[in-house]
This record gives structure tokens, C-alpha cells and sequence, in this order.
């Protein structure tokens, strides 16, 4: 937990970033990964993806910084609430022609990039609600 105090905030949102884009890339490329090794290495970024933000949460509340840990928790509450609407999307898209079923997959495969490129959404839906229930958590 000492290192934490030594690890700068932007570093971190930086990493974060980058691995939302892999995410978003891997899950446009590979939108069903059929081999063991290729399944394997989505779902290892996909969850990468989760610990900057985790260790965003912890120095947050090492530091007792109120505005990172909002920052977590406003985006765990944006991802989670757009991942509900694409699926009901993705559902009601199903009327629609092929062109629009694509659009809203491509369109939930950017926004909602860790779910798409693990293709095992509990996972990353699981990572979301837990840096959404640790943002409550009290500050040490």
C-alpha cells in the first residue's frame, strides 16, 4: 500500500485509456475469438483493463480523495447503465434490418469495449460492479 503513495493519478487514467482503445480494437477485430490461446489473451486485457481503476480507487481512498473516487464510480455507473441499454438494443434491433443490428454491435463493441472482448460479458460486468460497490467503501 506505500507504493500506491507514489504512483501519480494521470499515469494511471493514461494506462486506462490505453487498454479501453486495446479492448475496443481486440473486440472489433476479433468479435469471436475460437481458439483457446486467443479466447485466453482477450479475456487476460480484458481484465488488465479493471486494475488501474482499481488502483485509482485504492490511492483515492488511501488519500482520501473524493473526486477520483467519483471519477470511478460516475464512469462504473455510466458503463454499467450503457451496457443495460445496448443489450435491450441489441434485442429490439433484432425487428430492424441487418445494418442496424451491426451498427448497434459495433457501436456497443466501442462503448462497452472490456464485455465485447472478453466475449464472457459476467466478467467484465462483475469488474464494473465491483469498482462500483468498492467507491462506497470508506476511506482508510
Amino acid at each position: 500500500m506505500q507504493h500506491l503513495s507514489k504512483l501519480n493519478y494521470r499515469p494511471l487514467y493514461w494506462i486506462w485509456v490505453v487498454l479501453f482503445a486495446l479492448t475496443a480494437v481486440l473486440g472489433l477485430l476479433f468479435p469471436a475469438a475460437e481458439n483457446a490461446a486467443g479466447l485466453a489473451a482477450l479475456r487476460i486485457v480484458s481484465i488488465l483493463f479493471f486494475l488501474p481503476p482499481w488502483l485509482i480507487l485504492l490511492k483515492a481512498k488511501q488519500e482520501r480523495s473524493r473526486h477520483h473516487i467519483r471519477v470511478v464510480r460516475y464512469l462504473s455507473i455510466a458503463s454499467l447503465a450503457a451496457t443495460l441499454i445496448f443489450f435491450c438494443a441489441a434485442i429490439l434491433s433484432v425487428r430492424f434490418s441487418e445494418a442496424v443490428g451491426s451498427l448497434v454491435h459495433i457501436l456497443m463493441t466501442i462503448i462497452c469495449a472490456p464485455l465485447v472482448c472478453s466475449n464472457f460479458y459476467a466478467l467484465p460486468m462483475f469488474g464494473w460492479a465491483t469498482l462500483l460497490v468498492g467507491s462506497f467503501g470508506k476511506a482508510k
